[in-house]
């Protein structure tokens, strides 16, 4: 029965993600708000703070303890800053109503009788000319608030915290007669707020600590992991391609696609491997992600331990270069995919540079030919099946390597046969016998690749010349498939020389007595320096930038750097003296004008409309008797830059105040009032709402908004019982017992969301849906630059004009840096692209429907674009450093040299491709038509390339050499890449039209009438 009981729980557990790890993270979450309610039941912590001690556990809460330490301490300090700026300005604030009071008023003794803490007594007369003034200051820092929001969203929830701070100030301010009242209530708020921070900081640093390197270990040891896993899924995928229809069906050959046909269309034949392929894929790709996105913080960080901070760059440096041909494997799918859907073989050649086949020479095709191709796949199958098991047990030794594991007791079974060396992962010696595995592969690719080459006759180009039409076409459907079995070899290859990179730097870490023992590691100079300026800095180029920025309603992203320096159409450069003194002063109306001060003066405006109940005389009384503070603070709270967001956000703020509601009541009357029984019962609530929190991290609303709800209300029920009724009203709010204060929060809150709902579609709307065609725009333009950065490096490459990488100052490492900034800044666009899919889910329709599917077209397509660039990058890098078998000879000179001229040649015209591209993305961005007559580039003709130089380059007898390997992903990617080219071009003028210039004779008549542009939709 025991053990029966334990598999349940076992199962249990395993549901729903819970381990030892995160058990300890929600007790550590549960603890500090559950302290900060347990010390107001002493004495003298509850005559000191009186009214407002509730505030204590919130801000624990809002301090978050369980980040890694080193985000703790960031978030901390800058919530520290805030805080003390939010009590200047709220003494200056105040200052200046109690002056505008002293100057209209005149105030008798008996008005100082009462206060809502000690020593800040009220006076009971409303007056014009402080409500007046409070509420003006109070719209001037809320919407400095949020405009600071908009532009660093990482800050989110200090801005919480000040927006809290202010809302107090800014209504309690206009009650107050002198000075003495008013710092009274600001030294006491701002003990209370420090008191929750030092509570959380506790907490944070003394129970269950960990940091950000702790994180990236874990992350790492599940990445290698999740690599091994894929390494094993493309093993079931590789024996899966000889079964798939490469040669198609005669009912399936024509290629042309029609307007309404869609290119991403499901599969006719499942293929499971190669979806549970995408699924691993895209997981290990989440954890680097994460990875990259720790790493940052990491560095930072003073640790005990073995590795430094350059140590982990460079492992996750070393992981993410495994993860670029595991990528490419992936790609295949589609390649494979596409082949399939145009009708196999017989339809799509790469490249498309001749005539298709005819209808007789494609039925003639002999089943031969097909058993040959299944050959070839099976025969390079068995070799991979070989080489990814020793790869396998290169990722179990960098892990046993690096300490990121621990080694098994008795050696893990190896095929004794095979490992000649007789070495096991974990031992000495174990790079060489990778090498070994490495050296096997390519000495059996051989003899198949030579054979199949002669049996297809690709192995002299110099005769193409002399072909017929359709036995040119012919040889190039055979030079094609020889190009994509080399694309898959070059990706194992590729992966396994990645690996051993790293087995080679897990082994130099014990060389050099990194692993011997652990040290103190501290950040360098330059490290902190960077950390200073990231605080200060936008951080949109940073891959977890749409986590927070989506959470605090502002994902806006600059073009920055892609710009390159926009010309103003409206001033020339400046000259003189005056003209650059007052150039400077344009930054005031840019920053008035910008959309994050747009977005500040729309939240502050809904503020208010809930807060001008606090400065008008017939309702000042019951809007502090009522707390409608709450009201307010969740307008500053909860409103977004998108309707969608904002819809979606609002929904979860009422519905997880609801759950709080609830849980409010069962935590209070189950123990019928207990205060005992109510503090563990709300650390149990703490910590039954940390696991979603945990779990969850990017949707964080409803467990912090839970736990706030829970805790105001359960907070203020025991500070009544500690200090009475009579000292509870001191402050002007009415006393409500617990059934009646948890309606009255929820009021509050719908209140609340009601208002922010209103204001976000009042007096205009910024949609989800226009921000995506916008975000869209944006990153196709990034795309532009990026392409262009690609292929000036390909060009460098093909001149050996990089220079040393490792000099910063040389033309390679510039362009690498470049091309990797404009990388990360189009997948963080591509992730707030897919945030705002999700998002028009929740945006109310008026009219025509959304064309999502379009849009998920002209996404799919940017992707594979952004994918198959990439691969041109990373081939054209790697393909002179791929390892030989030691019996080829070295690649001669002339050889190479025509080579590198023949990869440069064979890239799509760069100016031709960057300049569609911008097109597209000035046509999405503003919504208007694309210009007539626009077709994507052809890829280079390679029989007049090779015309015009050795017509023996790309004969078969050099297909073992390194670099060819490298020209066939090279001619592959182009291929697919100007495929998607085509594509997206047809897409985005099937949802903006194409301008038409063909005017009749009845239109010229009615252009004085109505002289409109003719496009090819209406605005």
């Amino acid at each position: 029965m025991e053990s029966k009981n334990s598999s349940i729980w076992k199962r249990i557990a395993g549901k729903l993600g819970i381990n030892i790890p995160i058990v300890l993270l929600m007790i550590k979450g549960a603890i500090a708000p559950t302290i900060g309610l347990a010390i107001y039941q002493d004495n003298h912590v509850a005559d000191h703070f009186l009214t407002i001690g509730y505030l204590i556990p919130i801000m624990s809460i809002l301090a978050v303890p369980i980040f890694p330490r080193a985000r703790f301490i960031q978030n901390l300090l800058v919530a520290s800053l805030l805080v003390c700026l939010a009590a200047a300005i709220s003494l200056l604030a105040m200052w200046c109503a109690v002056k505008a009071r002293e100057n209209t008023t005149h105030i008798s003794k008996e008005a100082l009788a009462n206060g809502p803490v000690t020593g800040a007594q009220v006076s009971p007369s409303y007056n014009a000319a402080a409500s007046a003034n409070m509420g003006i200051w109070l719209f001037f820092e809320v919407w400095l608030i949020n405009t600071f929001r908009a532009y660093r969203p990482q800050y989110f929830l200090p801005s919480i915290i000040f927006s809290i701070f202010i809302n107090i100030t800014g209504t309690y301010g206009t009650l107050f007669v002198t000075m003495k009242q008013v710092e009274a209530l600001v030294s006491r708020l701002l003990q209370a707020f420090f008191a929750g921070f030092g509570i959380s900081a506790s907490v944070s640093l003394v129970i269950v600590p960990f940091s950000s390197r702790t994180i990236i270990s874990l992350l790492v040891t599940e990445e290698l992991h999740e690599l091994k896993t894929t390494l094993e899924v493309q093993g079931q995928y590789m024996l899966s391609l000889p079964k798939r229809e490469w040669y198609g069906t005669k009912s399936s050959t024509t290629y042309a696609r029609s307007a309404n046909k869609s290119w991403f269309s499901t599969r006719a034949k499942p293929w499971p491997e190669a979806d549970a392929l995408k699924k691993v894929t895209a997981d290990v790709t989440e954890l680097q992600v994460k990875v990259q996105s720790e790493l940052r913080y990491a560095k930072r960080e003073v640790a005990w331990g073995k590795l430094g901070s350059k140590d982990m760059v460079t492992i996750c440096r070393l992981i993410k270069n495994i993860l670029v041909p595991i990528l490419g494997i992936e790609s295949f799918i589609g390649i494979t995919d596409r082949i399939e859907k145009r009708g196999g073989w017989e339809a799509p050649r790469i490249p498309r540079t001749a005539d298709s086949l005819t209808g007789s020479k494609s039925n003639s095709l002999e089943d031969k030919e097909k058993g040959q191709w299944k050959e070839i796949l099976e025969q390079l199958n068995d070799r991979v099946r070989q080489l990814q098991k020793t790869v396998i047990e290169g990722f179990d030794h960098s892990l046993y390597t690096l300490e990121l594991a621990k080694r098994p007791l008795s050696p893990v079974d190896t095929d004794i046969e095979a490992n000649s060396l007789g070495y096991s992962a974990g031992e000495r010696g174990f790079a060489k016998y990778l090498e070994n595995a490495i050296q096997d592969f390519l000495r059996q690719r051989e003899g198949p690749l030579k054979k199949w080459c002669a049996e297809m006759g690709v192995d002299d180009y110099s005769q193409l010349n002399g072909m017929k039409p359709s036995d040119n076409s012919l040889h190039e459907l055979h030079q094609s498939q020889l190009y994509l079995i080399l694309d898959l070899e070059y990706s194992f290859l590729v992966t396994a020389r990645e690996v051993l990179n790293l087995v080679k730097y897990a082994d130099s870490k014990v060389d050099d007595g990194t692993m011997s023992k652990k040290r103190l590691i501290l950040p360098t100079c330059k490290q902190m320096k960077k950390w200073f300026w990231a605080m200060l800095s936008r951080e949109d180029s940073n891959l977890d930038y749409q986590v927070y920025s989506t959470r605090s309603g502002s994902p806006t992203v600059h073009l920055g750097d892609a710009i390159q320096g926009e010309k103003d159409t409206e001033h020339l450069r400046p000259t003189s003296v005056w003209e650059k003194v007052t150039d400077k002063f344009r930054v005031i109306p840019n920053f008035f004008g910008s959309a994050e001060s747009a977005f500040g003066f729309r939240v502050a405006t809904g503020t208010m409309a809930i807060a001008i109940i606090c400065f008008l005389r017939n309702s000042q009384q019951f809007f502090i008797e009522q707390r409608l503070v709450w009201g307010s603070i969740m307008v500053a709270i909860s409103m977004t830059q998108t309707a969608g967001s904002g819809v979606y956000g609002q929904f979860l703020r009422f519905s997880g105040t609801l759950v709080a509601m609830v849980a409010s009541y069962i935590i209070w009357y189950i123990v019928d009032q207990h205060p005992a029984g109510i503090i563990v019962f709300t650390g149990i609530t703490m910590f039954l709402y940390h696991y979603p929190l945990i779990k969850s991290p990017n949707n964080p609303v409803i467990p912090i908004i839970g736990m706030v709800t829970v805790t105001l209300i359960v907070g203020y029920e025991l500070q009544v019982q500690k200090v009475g009724i009579l000292r509870s009203i001191s402050n002007g709010q009415a006393y409500h017992p617990l059934y009646e204060l948890a309606p009255f929060r929820l009021a509050t809150v719908v209140a609340g969301v009601g208002v922010a709902f209103f204001f976000t579609y009042f007096p205009s709307v910024i949609t989800a849906r226009s921000q995506l065609r916008k975000d869209l725009g944006s990153c196709l333009y990034i795309l532009c630059n990026y392409y262009s950065s690609v292929h000036q490096t390909v060009a460098l490459q093909s001149r050996d004009a990089e220079g040393d990488l490792k000099d910063k100052g040389s033309p390679g490492r510039r362009l690498e840096k470049a091309r990797i900034r404009l990388y990360v800044k189009d997948l963080v666009l591509l992730q707030g692209i897919e945030k705002h899919i999700k998002f028009t889910a929740w945006e109310p329709t008026f009219g025509g429907k959304f064309p999502q599917a379009s849009y998920n077209r002209l996404i799919n397509h940017t992707q594979n674009i952004i994918r198959f660039t990439t691969m041109i990058a990373h081939a054209s890098e790697t393909f002179r450093v791929l390892p030989i078998a030691d019996n080829t000879q070295n690649t001669p000179g002339p050889w190479l040299k025509d080579f590198k001229r023949l990869i440069s040649s064979l890239q799509l015209t760069s100016q031709e491709v960057t300049s569609l591209l911008a097109i597209v993305a000035s046509a999405i961005s503003t919504g208007r038509p694309m210009p007539p007559y626009l077709k994507a580039p052809q890829v280079m003709n390679l029989r007049q390339l090779l015309n015009r130089m050795d017509g023996d380059i790309l004969s078969t007898r050099h297909v073992l050499e390194p670099g060819y390997a490298g020209f066939a992903v090279i001619q592959v990617s182009s291929t697919m890449l100007r495929d998607d080219l085509e594509g997206l071009l047809e897409e985005t003028k099937n949802l903006v039209g194409e301008a038409k210039f063909n005017i009749d004779g009845t239109e010229i008549e009615n252009l004085n009438a109505d002289p409109v542009m003719i496009g090819g939709r209406g605005d």
